[in-house]
C-alpha cells in the first residue's frame, strides 16, 4: 500500500551517490527531533524518491584543462577563463572546482542542461500522475543547485489546461509543498535565461497562478552561496526562513540546514499537522537547545568579520562574472570562518 506522503528530493551541486541524499534528509529530521527530545516515526507515512540528476553529469566532468578549454567554446572570453583557472589552482585540488564550479557552468552554459530539465520533468510527470492514481500528496524537497533545476523544469511543463504527456496542469497538480533549501535559482537564471523561468515572477510559487501549495525557502544567514543574486520572492502561503546557527564549517550543508529544529520540525509539521505532536513550547525548548551548540557566540565580531567578507566581493556586471563572486564568497568566507573558530572547538566543526 502506497504511503500518503511522496517526496521528491533533488540534490545540490557535486555527485551524489544513490541513497546520499536521503540520508542527509533523515540526518537532519532525526537531528531536529532529537534537539526537541521528541521521538516521531516521520517515516511511518513518507516515501522518498530521489531524482539524481548529478550522474548524468559525471562522465561528462573533464580534467581541468579539458574543461577550461571547452569553456572557450561557449563563447566565455579568455580573461574569465584564466580566472576560472586561477581559482582552481587556489583550491587546493580538494576537487571544489571538478564537482560544484563545472556543474553550475555545465548545467547553466551547456547543452546539457536542457537534458537535464526534460530528464526531470519526464520523472515529475510520471511520479505525479502515478502519486493521484495512489491517492499520494506529493512534495519537493530541493537543495542548491537542485533549487535552478526545480526552478526552470517547473517553469517550462507548468501550464494553465489539462495535464499531457508533456505538460501538468497548474490547477490539477500543484505541489503539495516545495521546500527550497539554499536556492540559488536566480543566479542559474542569469547563466541560462530560459524564457518564462525568472524565479521573481514565474509559476513557481504559492499565490494564485502559482504551481505550488505552499512554499518553504530557507536561506542561511551566513550562507555564501545564497549572497549572490539572492532568491528574496516571499512566499504567499508557505514561509521565508533564514536561520542563522553554525554547527560547522560549510554553513550550505543540507543536514545543518535541517538540524535546526525550526527548519526541521516544521518540516514535519508541514507533512503531518498536530498528529505529529510538535508543540509551540516544544519547538521553542529544541530551538534553545540547538542554539546552545552553536558556534555563534563563541566568534568574536561575527557579524561585522561576515560584513567584511560580503562588502568585499566585487559587484558583479555580467552572468559568468556572478559565478566567479559565488566561488570567491564561498571560498573567502569559508578560510576566515575556519579562522574565527577557537581553536579547542576543532574537532567539533
Amino acid at each position: 500500500m502506497a504511503k500518503d506522503n511522496l517526496i521528491i528530493l533533488v540534490h545540490g551541486m557535486g555527485t551524489y551517490e544513490p541513497g546520499t541524499i536521503t540520508a542527509e534528509v533523515k540526518a537532519g529530521l532525526v537531528a531536529a527531533l532529537k534537539f526537541a527530545d521528541h521521538e516521531f516515526d516521520y517515516m511511518e507515512n513518507v516515501e522518498f524518491h530521489e531524482h539524481n540528476y548529478g550522474i548524468f553529469l559525471d562522465d561528462f566532468r573533464k580534467a581541468e584543462s579539458e574543461a577550461l578549454a571547452q569553456f572557450a567554446e561557449l563563447g566565455i572570453n579568455n580573461s574569465i577563463i584564466e580566472q576560472l583557472g586561477k581559482y582552481s589552482e587556489n583550491m587546493g585540488g580538494d576537487k571544489f572546482f571538478y564537482t560544484h564550479i563545472l556543474d553550475v557552468i555545465y548545467y547553466g552554459l551547456t547543452l546539457w542542461g536542457e537534458r537535464l530539465r526534460v530528464s526531470f520533468a519526464n520523472e515529475l510527470i510520471s511520479k505525479m500522475k502515478s502519486a493521484v492514481l495512489k491517492g499520494q500528496r506529493v512534495h519537493v524537497l530541493g537543495y542548491s543547485l537542485g533549487t535552478a533545476l526545480i526552478n526552470d523544469t517547473f517553469s517550462k511543463i507548468y501550464r494553465d489546461g489539462d495535464t499531457t504527456d508533456k505538460f501538468l496542469s497548474i490547477s490539477d497538480h500543484k505541489v503539495d509543498h516545495y521546500w527550497s533549501i539554499a536556492n540559488v535559482s536566480r543566479i542559474l537564471h542569469e547563466l541560462n535565461d530560459i524564457n518564462g523561468a525568472n524565479p521573481t515572477n514565474n509559476v513557481v510559487h504559492d499565490g494564485n497562478g502559482g504551481c505550488i501549495k505552499k512554499m518553504i525557502t530557507v536561506s542561511h544567514k551566513f550562507d555564501p552561496f545564497t549572497r549572490i543574486k539572492t532568491y528574496s520572492r516571499e512566499p504567499i502561503r508557505g514561509r521565508f526562513q533564514q536561520p542563522s546557527g553554525i554547527t560547522q564549517l560549510n554553513t550550505h550543508d543540507l543536514t545543518g540546514y535541517l538540524s535546526d529544529p525550526d527548519v526541521g520540525l516544521k518540516i514535519l509539521y508541514d507533512l503531518y499537522g498536530g498528529t505529529a505532536g510538535i508543540t509551540e513550547q516544544m519547538l521553542v525548548a529544541g530551538s534553545k537547545k540547538y542554539k546552545q551548540s552553536t558556534l555563534n557566540s563563541q566568534i568574536d565580531g561575527l557579524e561585522e568579520k561576515w560584513a567584511t567578507v560580503i562588502n568585499s566581493i566585487d559587484n558583479p556586471v555580467g552572468s559568468v562574472e556572478n559565478i566567479l563572486a559565488l566561488i570567491k564568497a564561498s571560498k573567502e568566507f569559508n578560510d576566515r570562518l575556519a579562522a574565527f573558530i577557537p581553536k579547542n572547538l576543532g574537532d567539533n566543526v
